[in-house]
Parts: structure tokens; sequence; C-alpha cells
């Protein structure tokens, strides 16, 4: 009985260890090995074609899309499913307009399946679908810049061969845009090779794979076109950037001349140099780097907004003679430190250099985002150049207060001056990434504004802020005021040491400023190459883009 007995429980545990072996194995079977043995099973049943590369969409602070914004049509060719090549070409010549022999030697000089040479628009692609034509259907893919790319230099560009970012947000952000499965047109088939009735054609991801996410920026797409078709009107080339003052959050960025990223071959060689971020390039800042000048006069105390000084139209330093950019015209005689730089003085504002120092002038230039890359880091952002303390005399002095010299900067850099003084002295750090979302839109990362720092006295800020009031009243910025709102900043004339045909210097032209003036919501650089007047050139598309941005009165959200 007790053998019995024994017998009875080994032949259990006997059982029961199979059946936990089986269990496991189904387990494996089903749930850590079942997608890939799906995919496995599946894929002896389905001839495909890659159509579509995962990758997530970039998009703007309202989730307007910046990219994959237009779409078009690619024929989809599956030889072994054609029953007739001769007659398939035929069909397709007829309807695409191409030639039969053409259409021919690709259905039969390729095995597998196959996208045609050839887009189609969407009612040739109707056309084709609607014939029925056995091993033949058009499907739509969607192009990843549209057709009318907007804000290029901010999005960038990847390789398409590899579906791996090269510039800009499709570089910095690669690993979270780029998918890891690509989309296939598939034709699901029985084992005799034959279209199963009622499955057919089908678009799928063979394996379950995590999708790829999207990247939300701070940009304002109705912002940024705004930009570039003021940008594009004038027929210029320079960048623009648009930042929120108090936040740092970059609102439009824009670069010209433009690009068109899906045909990236067209511009690799062009002496324009247009795939070149200019608004993160560095350059030459001119007078409105005095703007730095000014504050760290008025922050140390060596000057008041009202002391008198007497500008005679030129200045000496070490037998060095400077003139004023309006030499030419005789002096200005005497006038207010804020007069000075409402008319840009270079003869006052060399003096007030010299007064100040080179150890003071870069040490506030420092303190104001010059001679760094800006905490956004870019891709491709330039750091400036601020010279060692220990390099300049007062020759070179006198030319780094009038921001010409060695001195460079981004316009970035310029427009984040201007928003931390419009922001009361409060430096924000500017930013382009919001947040990131997965593919159902929920939230995966938030990106905030980082803490303000106190770079500059509230006083001294009002101070500019008056200052720099003057400029757009009665000073050489008068084309960047805007009605209603009123508006402050300062223009630039940089020197490049070129001259033209006629033997005049070559400039770039600046204006930097804010609106409104009370309440600034808006702070904006615009830098035109070789546009030779800040007055004349920059600070009217200042005012044509602030009246644009303001005057529907756009809410940001």
């Amino acid at each position: 009985m007790a053998l019995q007995v024994s017998r009875i429980y080994k032949m259990l545990t006997l059982f029961l260890l199979v059946s936990c072996l089986l269990i496991m194995r189904l387990f494996y079977l089903q749930i850590i090995a079942g997608n890939e043995l799906a995919s496995q099973s599946l894929s002896m049943r389905i001839q495909e074609v890659p159509i579509e590369v995962a990758r997530g969409e970039v998009v703007d602070r309202n989730g307007l899309a910046l990219t994959n914004t237009a779409q078009h049509f690619s024929v989809v060719i599956f030889p072994g499913l054609i029953h007739n090549a001769e007659t398939t070409a035929s069909q397709l010549a007829m309807l695409m307009g191409l030639s039969k022999e053409y259409i021919l030697s690709e259905i039969t000089g390729n095995k597998r399946p196959f996208k045609l040479n050839s887009k189609v628009d969407a009612m040739v692609g109707d056309k084709i679908n609607l014939s029925n034509i056995s091993g033949v259907i058009v499907v739509a893919e969607r192009v990843r810049y549209g057709y009318l790319p907007i804000a290029a230099h901010v999005t960038g560009y990847i390789n398409h061969a590899d579906n791996q970012g090269v510039s800009g947000i499709e570089a910095m952000y690669d690993d979270v845009l780029r998918g890891s499965q690509p989309e296939y047109a598939a034709a699901l088939v029985d084992a005799g090779q034959q279209i199963i009735p009622g499955l057919g054609y089908k678009r799928l991801r063979l394996l379950d794979h995590s999708g790829p996410s999207n990247v939300v920026l701070t940009i304002d797409r109705q912002i940024q076109k705004d930009v570039e078709n003021i940008l594009d009107n004038h027929d210029v080339k320079g960048a623009v950037v648009v930042i929120r003052p108090n936040t740092g959050e970059i609102l439009a960025m824009a670069s010209r001349p433009n690009f068109d990223a899906n045909h990236l071959d067209d511009y690799l060689k062009q002496s324009s140099a247009p795939l070149l971020n200019r608004a993160i390039a560095a350059y030459q800042p001119g007078s409105v780097f005095k703007l730095v000048a000014a504050a760290a006069a008025l922050e140390i105390g060596i000057v008041h907004p009202d002391d008198s000084f007497f500008d005679p139209g030129f200045i000496e330093v070490d037998h060095i003679r400077f003139n004023g950019w309006d030499y030419d015209k005789g002096g200005r005689g005497k006038l207010t430190f804020t007069e000075a730089l409402a008319y840009s003085s270079n003869p006052v504002f060399i003096e007030v250099g010299l007064k100040l120092g080179a150890e003071n002038l870069i040490s506030y230039a420092k303190k104001l985002g010059f001679g760094n890359k800006t905490n956004l880091d870019f891709y491709g952002e330039a750091e400036g150049y601020l010279p060692p303390v220990d390099s300049i005399y007062p020759g070179e002095l006198a030319n780094l207060t009038i921001g010409q010299g060695k001195l460079e900067a981004t316009p970035l850099q310029i427009v984040s001056l201007v928003a931390t003084i419009a922001n009361d002295g409060v430096k924000v750090n500017p930013y382009i990434v919001n947040k990131l979302t997965n593919a159902e839109g929920v939230v995966v990362k938030n990106y905030v504004a980082t803490p303000g720092k106190q770079v500059l006295t509230q006083r001294t800020a009002k101070q500019m802020q008056e200052m720099m009031g003057a400029v757009t009243r009665f000073g050489t910025g008068q084309a960047a005021y805007v009605e209603t709102i009123g508006s402050a900043g300062k223009t630039g004339s940089a020197e490049t040491g070129r001259t033209n045909e006629s033997g005049k210097s070559i400039n770039h032209a600046w204006f930097a400023g804010y609106a409104p003036l009370k309440n600034p919501q808006y702070a904006i650089v615009v830098f035109i190459e070789e546009g030779m007047s800040g007055g004349d050139v920059a600070a009217p598309i200042f005012s044509e883009i602030m009246s644009a941005i303001i005057g529907p009165a756009k809410e940001l959200k």
C-alpha cells in the first residue's frame, strides 16, 4: 500500500513538473517571443516594401506641425503578383504618362517588391487604385519637410539614407525623434503567393517596437511665418530672433537665405551659405554693443543719463583718430549721455569706454552673455569672441567700446542682452524646446524656464530703457518706432573691413529692441548681412515684424 502511494506521489510530481515546463514554454512563446515569432510567421505570408521610416514630429508651441506637413504618392509594384507584365506596363504607361518600355523594364528587372521611381499626384493615384491592377498599389507618403519649408534652420534636416539627424533639432533630439521600425506597404498572400481575399494590401509595421516621440518647441508658427515672409519680401541675407524677455522662450528664429531640406544637393556649393544658421553665427555687432558699455558705465556709477559731453565729430586715442559715423556732417557738439546713445556718438562712447576700462567692460560683457554659448546650446551655435583683457590697449578699447575690432557676437546673444534690459536687469536663459510627447500626445518630459539672475540693478535697467526709448523717439532708430505701443532699442552698422566698388565701407546692419514700452512682451534682433545701415535697413524691418506680431493682438499660449 505504501509503495502504491509513493508511486502516485512520484507520478503526480512528474506530472506537475512537466506541466510547469509546458506552461513556462507557452509563456515564452506567447508573451516573451510572441511578437517576434508572429512576425517571422507573418513575414512568410507577406511581400513588402518600406515606404516610410518612423520619425516623430517637430511641432510648435500650439501643436502645429513644422515637419511632415505635406505628402506625395508612390506607385508600389509587387512583380510576383503581376499576371501579365506587358499589359500592366501598358496600363500604367497610359495612366502615368510614362513610357511603356521603362515601366516594363522595371517590372521584369525586379523580383522583390519596389517603388517606381516616379511620383504621381492624388488624382492619378486614385485612378490607378480604382483600376485594380494586380500587383500595383499607390500609397501616400509623408514629405518630411513639406513643399514650403518653415523654420528650416531650426528643425534642421536628416540623412534619409539612415534616418539620422544631421543638423538643428533633428540632430539635437535624434534619439527622441528616430523610430526603430519602418512602415511597409505589404501584400498579404497565401501559400500559393496569391492575394488573400479580404486582406489584400496593408500598411503595417512588422515589429511592435516603441515608436518615436515628438518634440514640442517654444516657436510660434504664425510669428515664425510672419518673420520669414517679411525677410523674404525684403530679399535680404541675415537673421531674426524673437524671444519673450521674462521667460526666455524663443518664439521665432529665422535665417536667410533659406533652403529646402528635400533638395539639399542644390544648396551645398552655393556661395551664399544657405545652410548656415545666421541667428547663431558670430559677427561684429557694431554699435548695438554700446548697450553693454552704457550699462556697465551706469552700473559702476562713472556716468549718469543726464551728464553732458561734447562731440566734435572725432576723438584721438594713442595717435589714432576715430571718427563719428556721421563725421562728414560735422560734430554733434554738446549732448547728454542719453543723446549720445540716441545718436550713437562714437566720440562720447569711446571717452566713456576709456574711463570705464577694459577689465570692467569685459566683465560686464561676460555677465550679459558674451564670449560664451547660451545655455540653449543649439546645434552649431557659435560662442562669439571677447578679447583677453591683457591684450586690450587704449586703441583696441576704443574699438571694442563701439563694437568693432576683434569682438564678435551672435544675434541670439544680442537679443538676450536686450531681453535682460527689458526684464529689469534679470537675465533669463533662452530656450527653444518646450516638451517631449509620445505618439498619443502624452507628455514624456517638460522643459521649463530656468530661474533668472539679476545681472544689472533694476535702477540701471530702467535708465537703459529710457535711453533706448530715446533711440526710437528721436535718434538713429526712429524707423523702428511702433505706433500706439512704442518701442525701444539700438541701431548698429558694423564695419566688415571690406569696401564696395565705389570704395564705400561694407557694413552689417543691426537693430535690437523690444516692445511694448510698458510690460515688454517681445525682444527682437534684426541682423542684415551687408545691409549697410542699421537705422535705414534693419530698423524698419524690426518695426514691420513687431507690427505684424502685435497688430492682430495675437495671444501666446
